[in-house]
């Protein structure tokens, strides 16, 4: 049996565009585990820049904290803003998470908003290796359907 020309063009581009598609980075493959009073983030950076010139995040936040603000457990995206000296992580204008410089840029020093309080949160590099961040991808975009 032979395949019109057509036929095998349009099979090549389709394979080709899947192939593309499969290469494409959605989120940098280093998350970051952080932790505080009452609450454990999991956090994964998206690979691309948004309209500030910033890197949206993904976070999954799990504890105490976070069960009374209502999103423990759950992973929800988080628009990236500039804020004071760092960025603000922000869902509908409201805050969640902030990054600052401290003087001398070597430093960072995490904070995030839950149930009325300000809890500084530290990161735990060993944690940090253990981080998925495809699945908290795959976690954001099943929660959204």
């Amino acid at each position: 049996m032979k395949l019109p020309k057509s036929l095998i063009a349009a099979f090549f581009l389709f394979a080709m565009t899947g192939f593309a598609m499969a290469e494409t980075i959605v989120v940098n493959p280093y998350g970051k585990y952080l932790e505080g009073e009452d609450v454990e983030v999991e956090m994964a950076q998206f690979a691309g820049r948004n309209a500030d010139g910033l890197y949206d995040i993904l976070l999954k936040m799990k504890g105490a904290a976070a069960f009374n603000a209502g999103i423990d457990g759950k992973t929800i995206k988080y628009r990236a803003v500039h804020g004071g000296s760092g960025v603000d992580y922000q869902l509908n204008g409201k805050t969640r998470m902030s990054l600052r410089q401290n003087s001398g840029g070597s430093a960072s020093t995490y904070q995030v908003f839950l149930d009325g309080r300000t809890i500084s949160i530290n990161e735990v590099k060993t944690k940090s290796q253990e981080v998925r961040p495809l699945h908290l991808l795959t976690a954001s975009t099943e929660a959204a359907k």
